[in-house]
């Protein structure tokens, strides 16, 4: 009898000790938080905020003076931080600290030489009942207890003007709608997020996208190292994790050369080059695009250094850009050419026009100032592999020609694209000697492309 009794108060033990843990998994760790929302809110997809209010008991002090300034330095690594909340509140009983549970369950929890320090400070220490609504949990906290616990929390996203953008992984796409309004309220100054969708427009090459939540409105504008721009994100190609390397490009120019931006987009290669007084051919093929080029051209005050286009790459190149590389010969003027080419998924077979571009002649006064490509590609690779070296191998794979060390300008990594996927940019000069001997070259670039 003893033994069932012993067994049942077991078992009972077991299944309290079970619930507890199902109420405090969070954040990976077993009662890592006693400020958490209710287990109830897992698994909702249509948005209750109502649903996330719950009480919880915390540790509170109560002083003795009004002057908190004098204490402040010890509590403040006490104090209860959570949103929309203030943890030192003045009531008719006096001065009340709200401390956080989950660093301080005992008033030994505080040291020794702080408690020495609020000695005289404090009239005692107790626990007040406090009522935690959604207001009152980050964004991170309210993902993290809605999604099913195998399922990692969308944390990353895009800020472009008033709109978030997210990635969203297949796993996440039941909970989509609800993920979208809790970036809408809990992200500051968005009114719309959307989701980009793995569909790409394969003429215009930018992503399709859906709006999970809030305004209606994909016409954004955002503003980059002292130049505007406006869009609309649904139907031209932006990307912030790319204002490093606008920057580091506009830093190569110098003011008397020029730019050619084949693949220009809404400007942010060539709106801050132009506003650098170099002077600025920029093209893109999306009528899209063109339009909100050339507002921003006007938005940020370009004039006469700056002219854009709505071509082919191909025809671009074969036309505007040789006829004003060729008149800038004949007339012996000053500064470098740039030929941006920031298309990863296809610029460098763009560079099938180099052999027939210009006649012998004209090639040989072009490279009495060689001209500089600027090449953007995709490159798939291990952890282990030289990504540089890769770009470089899948441009000299398209010349048909091994870049010398005298050509090679630079070589760039520019960022993590998607696992074993980096984009690359390869800067290289365009010399007379590609075009010769172009046989021999093959064949020494598929021994390299063996090898590597």
């Amino acid at each position: 009898m003893i033994l069932y009794m012993a067994v049942g108060r077991f078992i009972s033990a077991v299944r309290h000790s079970s619930c507890l843990t199902y109420q405090y998994r969070f954040y990976g760790t077993t009662m890592t938080s006693l400020l958490v929302p209710p287990v109830s809110v897992r698994g909702m997809t249509c948005l209750d905020r109502d649903a996330f209010t719950t009480v919880v008991n915390v540790p509170t002090l109560k002083l003795c003076s009004s002057v908190v300034s004098t204490i402040m330095q010890v509590l403040k690594k006490y104090l209860l931080k959570i949103c929309n909340f203030k943890p030192i509140q003045k009531t008719n009983e006096g001065i009340i600290i709200y401390l956080n549970p989950n660093i301080v369950t005992k008033f030994e929890d505080i040291t020794e030489n702080d408690r020495k320090l609020l000695m005289d400070q404090y009239e005692h220490f107790d626990f007040m009942s406090i009522t935690m609504k959604y207001d009152n949990w980050r964004r991170d906290e309210i993902l993290k207890s809605i999604l099913p616990e195998d399922i990692q929390v969308p944390t990353a996203y895009t800020l472009v003007g008033h709109i978030a953008q997210l990635n969203l992984r297949d796993v996440h796409l039941p909970y989509k709608t609800i993920i979208g309004q809790i970036f809408l309220d809990k992200t500051p100054n968005v009114r719309t997020v959307v989701n980009k969708m793995n569909t790409i427009d394969t003429k215009f090459r930018y992503f399709a996208m859906e709006i999970l939540a809030g305004e209606k409105n994909t016409i954004t504008i955002t503003k980059e190292h002292g130049c505007t721009y406006e869009f609309d994100f649904a139907t031209v190609y932006w990307n912030s994790r790319l204002s490093t390397e606008h920057t580091r490009m506009t830093t190569f120019m110098m003011q008397d050369d020029v730019l050619y931006d084949v693949f220009a987009g809404v400007g942010p290669f060539a709106i801050p080059a132009a506003r650098k007084k170099i002077q600025v051919f920029a093209n893109d093929l999306n009528p899209e695009s063109y339009k909100w080029l050339q507002k921003n051209a006007a938005a940020n005050k370009l004039k006469n250094n700056f002219k854009a286009f709505n071509m082919d790459g191909r025809d671009f190149l074969r036309n505007i850009v040789k006829d004003d590389i060729l008149s800038r010969r004949a007339q012996n003027l000053p500064g470098s050419e740039h030929i941006i080419m920031n298309l990863p998924a296809s610029a460098i077979e763009f560079l099938d026009i180099l052999p027939d571009w210009f006649t012998h002649e004209e090639f040989k006064k072009v490279c009495l100032k060689p001209l500089i490509f600027h090449v953007y590609c995709f490159v798939k690779a291990n952890k282990t592999d030289n990504v540089c070296k890769l770009g470089r191998l899948l441009v000299e794979q398209k010349l048909g020609y091994i870049l010398s060390t005298d050509a090679i300008v630079n070589i760039q990594d520019i960022r993590d694209v998607a696992p074993n996927k980096e984009m690359v940019r390869v800067s290289f000069l365009l010399k007379e000697s590609m075009l010769k001997d172009k046989e021999p070259a093959m064949k020494k670039l598929k021994i390299e492309m063996n090898n590597m």
